[in-house]
């Protein structure tokens, strides 16, 4: 099932929230982990334009529960024809954001149509953990179905994002004003 304009399932982000467990910026920015099954199309392709639109104000990685070995071929294709694919864009585990000295996020945030029952706890910090109801592109014998799978994910992942970068900059920008 996933999300249409104006719904807000209670596992969604609702712009407005006030999710920070501190209210303030780790760092001088916000740390962000994008987490899916296997860190091969949606956290990366969620990492990759969050990168875009982020800016300074946003540090992002991503990981998978059970991460592949490598990044899906169509998820690479969609990224460079983003102008978005970089060489250092690799599958990660979560285990390496959970040890007690990682870095600590704000925002865990999985991504797929269901919450995975498997997301770790206890993540370093006491982040906000959301979860975004996606699309998950499917893989068809047609590679024209499986390229518009993957765009209508990215699509998809690209509005929540721009949304998400727009009420913590204007939360940032109140503050400063205060």
């Amino acid at each position: 099932m996933k999300s249409t304009v104006g719904e807000s399932p209670p596992e969604v982000f609702r712009p407005g929230a006030t999710v920070l467990n501190s209210g303030e910026k780790a760092d001088d920015c916000y740390k962000v982990l994008f987490v899916c099954h296997d860190n091969s199309t949606c956290s990366i392709i969620a990492e990759a334009i969050m990168n875009r639109w982020g800016g300074k104000d946003f540090r992002v990685f991503s990981a998978g529960i059970r991460p592949a070995s490598e990044v899906h071929p169509v998820t690479v294709d969609l990224l460079k024809a983003q102008r978005l694919w970089g060489q250092n864009i690799q599958t990660k585990g979560c285990n390496e954001f959970l040890k007690h000295d990682a870095q600590r996020m704000n925002f865990i945030i999985s991504i797929g149509e269901q919450r995975p029952i498997d997301l770790p706890t206890g993540w370093p910090g006491n982040p906000s953990i959301i979860h975004w109801r996606i699309s998950e592109p499917k893989v068809d014998t047609k590679p024209a179905k499986t390229a518009l799978a993957f765009r209508r994910t990215f699509g998809e992942l690209e509005n929540r994002i721009k949304l998400f970068v727009l009420v913590y900059e204007r939360e940032r920008v109140k503050k400063a004003a205060a």
